[in-house]
């Protein structure tokens, strides 16, 4: 089976054409490859990346470093850019190119389902009596997208009583980055008329194939965990991904015997530890540095970050960054690649912020 990975809408791409959440990193790693280490596990063997041109080479970079092995990887252009005027046909062409009329998995690049894909996508394999089998789970917050309510509101199919109900309460039903389509469908797809200015992404698809009355069938799924651009999201798909590490502490030669390990914990063998407490889920990553530090449950510590005199839980702290003596417990936090937090002993005494364009400060 081939899958196609793409945006979940256009809000997936930076302003400028280049990738934004696709590339963010959760458990020390990119989305993106956590979404391709879950398509080989459902035995995929190959996928194409569809991304705006500009985007390819940032992709492939990615993927080339930090993927997973065995699986075949084309990476498609789509538009031009930001803007992405382009029609999509071409992008479509080569698509069915790869995929022919066999039946295909479409994944979001930016989001995750809590479940494993292989378990969902099985009982609907081979089954003929759909073009279209879209997966849907109830939504937590009692909200459902404006495309999710479109959708659902045309497609009369009601949802199988199952195990994949269970658990989510009785929220809106809101569709998730994942769908199975049919024999020949992903063919009917690339050979229909696109506009310029329609985008390639899942809400544009599920529309497209319910207007033109396409056989959709709504299946359920346990959850879908998307990221969007919130902090909360992001530090939810770092505390799923972590509640699946292994279940013992797994130490680099960089670890001494005067730390505290307790749980799930995965240092990087060139990682250093010294003289500080960890307790899982949680990973340090390549040539990260923790000294005099306590690092909590669900926290990513990544390649190259520098942790010292400093307390942190529920994070993810990304590549490069440097915490040292802040004086206080970083919790539920995301500081960026390179980033600084220290704490500023000289006269007078103040808070001094370096905050950028979007970002988000809260004083505790």
């Amino acid at each position: 089976m081939k899958a196609v990975v793409i945006p979940t809408s256009s809000a997936g791409w930076g302003r400028d054409g280049s990738l934004a959440a696709p590339l963010q990193s959760v458990a020390n790693r990119p989305i993106l490859c956590h979404v391709l280490e879950a398509l080989r596990g459902a035995a995929v063997s190959g996928a194409a990346l569809v991304a705006p041109r500009r985007s390819l080479e940032q992709l492939r970079a990615a993927v080339e470093a930090e993927g997973p092995e065995g699986l075949e990887v084309a990476y498609v252009p789509c538009g031009s850019g930001g803007d992405r005027r382009d029609p999509p046909e071409q992008a479509l062409r080569a698509v069915v190119e790869m995929v022919g009329d066999e039946p295909c998995v479409v994944h979001a690049a930016d989001g995750l389902l809590t479940q494993q894909l292989g378990d969902l996508l099985a009982p609907s394999l081979g089954d003929r009596r759909a073009d279209v089998v879209a997966f849907a789970h109830r939504s937590a917050d009692g909200s459902a997208t404006l495309a999710s309510r479109r959708v659902l509101r045309h497609v009369h199919s009601a949802l199988r009583a199952g195990a994949g109900d269970e658990g989510n309460g009785h929220g809106p039903l809101e569709l998730t980055g994942v769908c199975l389509l049919g024999a020949g469908t992903a063919r009917r797809l690339g050979e229909s008329s696109w506009a310029a200015g329609e985008t390639l992404d899942l809400p544009t698809i599920s529309e497209r194939f319910v207007r033109t009355g396409a056989r959709v069938r709504i299946e359920p799924a346990v959850g879908w965990l998307p990221y969007g651009g919130a902090t909360s999201e992001l530090l939810a798909l770092n505390r799923y991904l972590l509640d699946r590490l292994p279940g013992e502490a797994l130490t680099g030669e960089g670890v001494e015997g005067s730390n505290r390990l307790e749980g799930s914990v995965v240092v990087h063998p060139t990682a250093s530890v010294n003289s500080s407490t960890l307790v899982g889920p949680a990973i340090v990553g390549a040539g990260a540095i923790v000294q005099d530090a306590y690092i909590g449950p669900y926290t990513s510590i990544g390649a190259g970050a520098h942790i010292e005199g400093a307390e942190i839980e529920r994070s993810v702290i990304l590549s490069g960054a440097r915490i040292t003596h802040i004086g206080g417990r970083l919790v539920g936090s995301v500081v960026g690649r390179d980033a600084r937090i220290f704490r500023d002993f000289s006269m007078p005494r103040a808070m001094r912020l370096s905050v950028g364009d979007g970002d988000e400060v809260a004083l505790c």
